[in-house]
């Protein structure tokens, strides 16, 4: 099973502050798996020329003056679809983090966050996952899915198909699922695909959505 690499991933940064600015620098000088490829103090500047770098990531502060984050990145993620975007925040300001996650988003980083959690939140969006506290993904759950009467499930998913769902939904990856249930990644792809199409969807976020719509799962209580 290939294993996804985020070596020598691109990064950009949009920041005013210079001391938030060195502390980067000094962050990404210490990591050999991340490139910092540019620095723009100025979100404007960052427009017009963020495109012609084409990153893996940006790193955008929110309260950028001229132009804040919220502005900068709805005019950047048209230009850079493939590029993923973290907001750079002091507090964590709902309102404006559900405005940059509805605009493209993949989550938000305090600044105030340890260096590990600053480099593996990096690390995660890079893989393909999104960087939200439980307060923030509850309330884009309420925007999003409508409060509908729960519907009766015609998907028959079977009680394997099941499990494994509820393994997806509290973020398992395929390798971990396989080894909780002792069997291979192959056969939890298989799994997957079969409980897609059962509930006529096309990505995990959709299928997690939809099941707990329908009954099939709850959101769980877990045991910090």
């Amino acid at each position: 099973m290939s294993m996804v690499s985020i070596s020598g991933s691109t990064v950009s940064i949009v920041e005013d502050n210079e001391n938030y600015i060195r502390i980067l620098e000094s962050e990404f000088s210490r990591s050999s798996e991340f490139i910092l490829t540019s620095i723009y103090k100025s979100s404007k500047e960052a427009v017009q020329k963020l495109p012609q770098d084409n990153p893996d990531l940006v790193i955008l502060d929110i309260g950028m003056p001229e132009l804040d984050g919220i502005a900068c990145l709805k005019n950047l993620k048209p230009l850079l679809p493939n590029t993923k975007f973290l907001m750079y925040t002091v507090f964590e300001d709902e309102e404006n983090l559900i405005r940059a996650i509805r605009l493209g988003a993949k989550g938000y980083i305090l600044k105030d966050s340890s260096p590990e959690l600053f480099m593996a939140s990096l690390k995660v969006i890079l893989l393909g996952g999104s960087m939200i506290t439980p307060k923030i993904a509850s309330k884009i759950i309420e925007e999003f899915v409508p409060d509908f009467p729960e519907e009766k499930s015609n998907s028959k998913l079977s009680p394997r198909e099941k499990e494994i769902l509820d393994y997806v939904s509290l973020g398992f990856k395929y390798s971990d699922i396989a080894d909780e249930l002792d069997i291979s990644p192959h056969t939890v792809a298989r799994h997957i695909e079969k409980i897609y199409s059962k509930l006529e969807v096309n990505s995990r976020s959709e299928a997690i959505m939809k099941a707990r719509r329908m009954g099939i799962l709850k959101f769980p209580k877990i045991q910090i």
